[in-house]
């Protein structure tokens, strides 16, 4: 069975110095050229093709005047539109794929490394005689199309981000070739968008690009029945557009694929940085009773298997992480959505991923130093563990928050992959190694006192509560939401720390009733006695990127610090003014009493970091279909036509 090549394959096995002939094999057995008198199976017959309602509106799920028109174009062009792909690959042979998957072959160099051309590419190059290159399958999606009299059209053909120029020259055609009136029926039905299967030949445009030259007429794979979007040409960064469908967005915006991409090298370069430190990836309950492990409001379902009993969606996956440490695991790691039913803003989506490791006697110093680390090598990890990596993959990544990140290492990245400088790719290697540098540091009680002008009260005193308050009222600052003494607390971080965080910085020493599952302290310099975390939070330009500390392993500590929690929500007269507090959680309390092993626990929104590292402002834009009011448009569209249709 025949090669078959993606667009993206072409373009990189062909760009710069690294030529390799496209022209590897002949066409595979039993394909059936596209013509116009091949049996008419395009749409299975009998279709209904829209039932009108009441209101002279089609009924959802039947069809639009552009399919209808384009189905009947098909239809009396007697095209199969949607052919079975037949043949399976023998063992050791090259198995067939699509246009965009693939790669240099081992052995192969990756684009941008110099290699020595075959005796058939320097006879082709000099135009010495030299045996004629076999055409190859090659397959993609057609957005553009341009003719040039009757006998030659021009594709573009792309696949993910990479597109190459096809030539249809009906000169250039093998036998048995079409008459003249069918390959301009051919041309005239094939539209932008439709995927097709061209063999074709290595070629180049007249400005040295690479290129392909078909040799036979196009194959239709499956047709684009839709208007196709026009592509938008915009310089600035492309957001995400509420009104339109993610995967519509994606056939014109190509930085909307790029950051699928970018996003998957950045999560494998997280799970390649924790495996060579030892962590085991593992999986835990998304559907529970209890919710537990943040502060946060659950998602609430129940189970047909168990109609009274109320379920909660993991607003974190902490505890049930700790659980595998008790019983006996010492480094585990999970990266996977958490749900919380809270607002839905820029920068906040009730969905979101997160990555999370727990270690055995690993202390903050020892959890800072990890993500410091990690920062400095996981943008780049992706990119050295997948060989089909190339300069378009890395376009979307802000090198300035790189740099600042790991200064020695995006240098080496960027002239690699973008500057292609002399450096060697061995020495790139070798600066991942290499760790990042130390960030700056904010001690949270002492840092505040300063900008205050005053000392923060005991915060474990009864009046608490009321003196920070008074401090609000003082400052003329807008009191939250719910007003605790924990929110009170972290309102003050908000409005006086965490905007000076713009370089990496740490915030620690956070007070204790921030953080009821952490181990905490009397802070050795702080006035007036105060009670403090054993935990650290990473800020980047102002947003928290990771938050971590050694976790509370005392089970009568943590029972009282539960205890304390209900108890801050519960101050103010009336009632419970915070209902996200966390809950005595009998059940992990008992866990722990088999013994939580002293652990270091640490965080990460990798939406977040994402959005950091693409210099993206709105979390939809790094989502692969966006927030939740994106992904739910079509219920709120349905429900619209039914209350147009019950008017």
């Amino acid at each position: 069975m025949g090669e078959q090549l993606h667009a993206g394959q072409t373009l990189m096995a062909r760009s710069g110095p690294n030529v390799r002939s496209l022209a590897s094999r002949p066409p595979p057995a039993g394909h059936v050229p596209f013509t116009l008198t091949s049996p008419c199976r395009c749409f299975s017959h009998g279709v209904d093709l829209g039932q009108k309602n009441e209101a002279g509106g089609l009924e959802p799920g039947t069809l639009t005047k552009e399919v209808r028109e384009r189905k009947d174009e098909l239809d009396r062009g007697r095209v199969e539109a949607y052919p079975r792909r037949e043949g399976t690959p023998r063992q050791g042979m090259p198995r067939e794929g699509t246009l965009g998957e693939g790669t240099p072959r081992e052995g192969t160099p990756r684009e941008g490394t110099p290699r020595e051309a075959t005796p058939r590419e320097d006879a082709l190059r000099e135009g010495t005689p030299g045996k004629a290159p076999a055409p190859t399958a090659c397959a993609g999606r057609i957005t553009a199309i341009r003719s040039s009299g009757r006998k030659l059209v021009f594709f573009d053909l792309r696949t993910d981000t990479a597109t190459v120029q096809v030539k249809l020259s009906y000169a250039s055609l093998h036998a048995p070739k079409p008459s003249l009136d069918e390959f301009q029926s051919l041309c005239r039905l094939l539209r932008r968008g439709d995927h097709i299967l061209v063999h074709a030949i290595a070629s180049s445009t007249r400005d040295g690009r690479p290129a392909l030259e078909a040799v036979r007429v196009p194959v239709l794979q499956s047709p684009c029945l839709q208007r196709f979007p026009v592509a938008d040409r915009g310089a600035g960064p492309v957001q995400a557009n509420a009104t339109v469908d993610r995967h519509v967005e994606m056939l014109t915006k190509l930085d909307a694929v790029r950051m699928v991409k970018t996003r998957h090298m950045l999560v494998q370069g997280i799970r390649q940085f924790l495996t060579e430190q030892a962590f085991i990836e593992v999986q835990t309950p998304i559907l529970a009773a209890h919710a537990g492990g943040a502060i946060a409001r659950a998602f609430e379902t129940t189970a047909t298997e168990f109609p009274g009993r109320k379920l909660s969606l993991r607003i974190a996956p902490e505890l049930w992480l700790k659980r595998l440490m008790i019983g006996g695991l010492s480094r585990v790691f999970e990266i996977g959505p958490s749900f919380r039913n809270e607002g839905l803003d820029k920068t906040h989506n009730p969905e979101f991923t997160t990555c999370e490791f727990y270690a055995a006697y690993w202390t903050i110093e020892k959890l800072k130093a990890a993500t410091e680390q990690l920062l400095a090598t996981v943008p780049w990890n992706g990119l050295h563990l997948d060989p089909r990596t190339v300069a378009d993959d890395v376009r979307l990544i802000d090198f300035d928050l790189a740099r600042q990140l790991s200064p020695d290492t995006a240098q080496w990245i960027w002239q690699e992959y973008v500057d292609r400088g002399t450096e060697s790719a061995a020495e790139a290697n070798a600066a991942v190694l290499e760790p990042g540098p130390v960030f700056a540091t904010v001690d949270f009680i002492p840092a505040l006192n300063a900008i205050l002008g005053i000392e923060l009260p005991n915060l474990a005193s009864g009046t608490a509560r009321a003196d920070i308050l008074s401090i609000f009222e003082r400052k003329q600052i807008p009191i939250p939401d719910r007003p605790t003494l924990p929110r009170l607390l972290d309102e003050l971080s908000s409005h006086f720390l965490e905007p000076q965080c713009w370089a990496p910085t740490w915030i620690e020493n956070t007070p204790a009733c921030l953080s009821p599952l952490a181990k905490s302290f009397i802070h050795p310099t702080a006035p007036n006695h105060q009670a403090v975390a054993a935990r650290a939070e990473l800020f980047v330009r102002g947003k928290e990127v990771v938050n971590c500390y050694e976790e509370e392993n005392d089970p009568f500590e943590q029972r009282r610090k539960f205890i304390d929690q209900q108890r801050y929500a519960h101050e103010p007269e009336g009632g419970a003014i915070d209902d996200e507090a966390m809950r005595v959680d009998d059940e992990y309390i008992k866990a722990m009493e088999w013994g939580l092993p002293p652990t270091g626990g640490w965080g990460m929104g990798v939406d977040r970091l994402l959005m950091l590292l693409t210099n993206r402002d709105r979390i939809t834009d790094v989502l692969a279909f966006g927030n939740l009011r994106a992904v739910t448009k079509g219920a709120e569209r349905k429900a619209a036509v039914q209350r147009q249709s019950d008017e």
